[in-house]
């Protein structure tokens, strides 16, 4: 009986441990590509930051990111241009940049001035 409740107890520290910020590993780092393809100049993503500090590295807390409550995957990106795109210019997207985002329902992309795709580089990134 004992070792059936250490076993469920270390099941449950470890999928807490895996998700305390909110966010699963694969998508903070397909959020940080994301980041340095739209916003290279890190103006409107700069609070989009890798760091250990939970309060700025929570990606379900960052602007333009929605988490499911439940799942705390991200469900909804919003990825709209500013000023900037003139200064910029055009943008050829990368599609596979969005492959980590399983449970993605809404990805708002406008003024972006996305001209074109990226043949998919998936073997380009390691999740």
């Amino acid at each position: 009986m004992w070792v059936w409740m250490l076993l469920a107890l270390f099941t449950l520290v470890g999928e807490w441990h895996g998700r305390c910020y909110g966010y699963l590993e694969e998508e903070r780092i397909g959020l940080l590509e994301i980041k340095s393809s739209f916003d290279p100049n890190g103006y409107h993503m700069r609070y989009w930051v890798d760091t250990s500090n939970e309060s700025i590295s929570n990606c379900c807390e960052w602007g333009g990111v929605e988490c499911d409550n439940t799942t705390r995957r991200v469900i909804q990106l919003g990825l709209s241009g500013g000023a900037d795109v003139i200064i910029l210019g055009d943008l050829v997207l990368n599609a596979s940049l969005f492959l980590p985002f399983t449970e993605l329902r809404s990805l708002y992309l406008s003024f972006n001035a996305i001209v074109g795709c990226h043949e998919n580089q998936v073997g380009k990134y390691q999740w």
